[in-house]
């Protein structure tokens, strides 16, 4: 079975607090359109906007959905010490997926790399999944390199959310260790992925464009090839003007527009302006029938 896990937003209300409220909404729409889980704490969830008390929070909210959804709680940080800390509350909480970047900005050497994952991989007694996004951490997952094969291999990293359009690397990694799991992270490409063989998907844009995406892969697993191809066009027409305009504030301005209130996002990202949510909404009504 291929998974979908939606890569959750953090709604906040208007004092610029979690909105529980519409986090448990949110939630328990997407899991009546069919989704496997939550990765909570992720970049569309503003993971490094949030102060540590919240991601915990986060994490929190999610440990409540365990018996009806898998949960994902991502722990990155620039500082082990502080992933360490994430990991093991999340731990404490009964979640056992916890998932982290590589630290960035100081440009860490491969080795301390490995070692931060090491770390984190001991502290919560369990394989880590590897938050693959070089286009937000400017670091390439390089199965090459000595140190990154071995940590591959070791047992410490159980999966790979793959937020890259090269999948030759993906298949690279699935060379040097066949039992690690695959996730595409880039749902606009997912009948690629698909074709690569990933094991499913975390997405963004999961969280109002379940259905049609869930639709892709039925197709594309039932040989419909071209069907397959056409829905996901569809989709990436509505993909284009979401990224175009900025993740984070789409998604929850189209929250807001099937009747969720997710708030706004934290500065120093700023909400859509009228022109923005225009366009959004010629694409959600063209392409969505979302009026």
């Amino acid at each position: 079975m291929k998974k979908l896990i939606v890569a959750s937003i953090t709604p906040f209300d208007g004092q610029d607090q979690i909105n529980e409220q519409a986090v448990k909404q949110l939630w328990d729409r997407n899991l009546a359109e069919g989704a496997d889980g939550f990765f909570i704490g992720g970049s569309s969830g503003e993971c490094f906007l949030l102060s540590e008390r919240e991601r915990i929070h986060t994490y929190e909210l999610g440990a409540q959905y365990l018996d009806r959804a898998e949960i994902f709680a991502h722990v990155g940080a620039i500082r082990t010490a502080e992933a360490v800390t994430y990991a093991k509350e999340a731990r404490a909480l009964g979640i056992q997926n916890i998932a982290a970047t590589p630290p960035f900005y100081f440009g860490f050497s491969a080795k301390e790399v490995a070692n931060y994952y090491y770390d984190i991989a001991s502290a919560a007694g369990a394989p880590v999944l590897y938050y693959n996004i070089p286009s937000s951490t400017h670091r390439e997952l390089d199965p090459a390199n000595p140190e990154i094969r071995e940590l591959l291999k070791s047992g410490a990293i159980g999966a790979v959310k793959h937020t890259n359009l090269n999948l030759y690397q993906m298949e690279r990694i699935r060379n040097v260790n066949p039992q690690i799991k695959c996730y595409g992270g880039f749902e606009n490409c997912m009948v690629a992925f698909l074709a690569f063989g990933c094991d499913g998907f975390i997405g963004s844009n999961f969280d109002f464009m379940l259905p049609q995406y869930r639709k892709v892969m039925e197709l594309y697993l039932d040989r419909q090839d071209d069907e397959a191809r056409r829905l996901q066009a569809e989709c990436n027409s509505i993909l284009d003007v979401v990224l175009k305009n900025g993740l984070c504030a789409s998604l929850k301005y189209i929250a807001g527009k099937q009747g969720i209130d997710a708030g706004n996002v934290r500065r120093p990202m700023l909400p859509l302006n009228e022109a923005q949510k225009a366009e959004i909404d010629v694409a959600l009504a063209e392409h969505l029938e979302i009026q």
